[in-house]
């Protein structure tokens, strides 16, 4: 008699996981100034940034790199350790951190990015693997379950606000995004087989979805229908799947060229969720911004164009672009646009033929905003300089004219004779 062999079962749905967060604050339009200007940071071009997504164009709207000096990590340091139960060590971008006395030490490193002229991004990497079981999937996903961490970056937000490491305020507004990362020790067999059996926790978990199993199964088939076209490239071994709320990304374990190839893409995705995030906030403040000043209001929603539209193609990447139209809808960035008032929209189109003559090169430099004025002179001279072009001043100060010999010819006439 034959023998059947029996498949090995297939793994729960658990293990370990790597986490990244982006945290987005705004501050105010001042805050380019403060930040250029400051003793405890400094600022550098990121002129690199998008070019791993498929966006080699300069017309585009590319952050700065913060890189804050000594003192603001020790003051982050004393913080945590004398005003919280928890602890930090080093003097750097690498913190390694406890939450409270007794817990393990974790690994944390923070990056700052800046986006003109007010928003603050702080990318914060996680270096350990952490969790087992679903529910503490779901419980780590959150920035604030790491409070150590969440202290950092509220400190990092305060005090690159104010440029002050003495009085800075605390408890600043801020949201984040999750990237979660997960790696299963299964052949590719049983992957797709996990990946089939736990379709409804992948699903909550990428949306922050609690409560997935009472959730609508077409909800799940929705964000999976979705998310289809990004797993084309690594379908039997790996998926991953973006969202508003997070991105999410898992795969058997294989070669070590296969996992940095996944990690890579992975990370790829995490940059797409923080410029749609980001750009979703340049267009909310974007009135504001011009309050400020509008040239360079204008100018930054000129380099964002491109991206708003929800069928925008980026032509060095497939992958990319399928990534790009999802976080474009979600985000409702076309919709953001269309919404702003028609005058606002306008001025930035009669502007365009000013920004274009702009050197490529200064598109995100660090004075990038003398490069708007000087280009823009004869446009902020308003009235006078479109009205000649259009010969209606000319019409003007001949009525004008007219106007006044006439009324002296008439005061002549009929003024009393002495």
């Amino acid at each position: 008699m034959q023998r059947v062999r029996t498949p090995p079962p297939t793994p729960n749905f658990g293990g370990t996981m790597k986490y990244s967060w982006v945290v987005i604050a705004w501050t105010d339009p001042e805050l380019e100034d403060r930040i250029t200007r400051s003793d405890y940071f400094k600022v550098k071009e990121n002129p690199g940034f998008l070019k791993p997504l498929g966006i080699p164009s300069p017309r585009a709207y590319r952050p700065w790199v913060i890189n804050p000096a000594i003192d603001v990590w020790q003051e982050i340091q004393r913080k945590i350790n004398r005003e919280t139960k928890g602890s930090a060590k080093g003097r750097s971008s690498v913190l390694d951190l406890k939450d409270e006395d007794g817990q393990a030490e974790r690994r944390y490193v923070f990056t700052l990015r800046f986006y003109r002229p007010g928003t603050i991004c702080i990318e914060v990497s996680l270096q350990n693997d952490i969790g087992a079981t679903v529910e503490e999937w779901f419980r780590y996903r959150n920035l604030s379950e790491h409070k150590s961490a969440a202290v950092v970056v509220d400190c990092l937000i305060g005090i690159v606000r104010t440029g002050d490491i003495k009085e800075y305020p605390v408890n600043n507004s801020f949201f984040s995004k999750t990237a979660m990362l997960i790696p299963v020790e299964m052949s590719s067999e049983e992957f797709a087989t996990w990946k089939n059996e736990n379709r409804p926790q992948i699903a909550g978990l990428l949306i922050n979805n609690h409560n997935y199993d009472v959730a609508s199964p077409e909800l799940t088939e929705k964000i999976f229908a979705r998310n289809k076209e990004l797993d084309i490239k690594y379908a039997k071994s790996a998926f991953s799947m973006i969202s508003k709320q997070g991105v999410l990304t898992s795969f058997a374990v294989s070669s070590p060229q296969f996992i940095n190839d996944i990690s890579r893409e992975h990370l790829k995705r995490f940059r797409f969720l923080e410029y749609a995030s980001v750009l979703q906030k340049l267009v909310e403040q974007v009135p504001l911004i011009r309050r400020h000043d509008e040239d360079v209001a204008d100018f930054l929603l000129y380099l964002s164009i491109p991206f708003l539209d929800e069928k925008a193609n980026l032509a060095k990447t497939v992958t990319g672009t399928n990534t790009w139209q999802i976080l474009a809808q979600e985000f409702g960035l076309q919709r953001s646009f269309e919404s702003l008032e028609k005058p606002l929209i306008e001025a930035v189109e009669a502007k365009t033929k000013y920004f274009l003559t702009i050197p490529q090169s200064a598109f995100d430099a660090l004075d990038y905003s003398g490069h708007i004025k000087s280009a823009t002179k004869a446009h902020t001279k308003g009235w006078i300089s479109k009205d000649f072009a259009g010969n209606k001043i000319i019409v003007f100060v001949v009525t004008t004219a007219l106007t006044i010999v006439g009324l002296i010819i008439a005061a002549v006439r009929f003024w009393p004779k002495i």
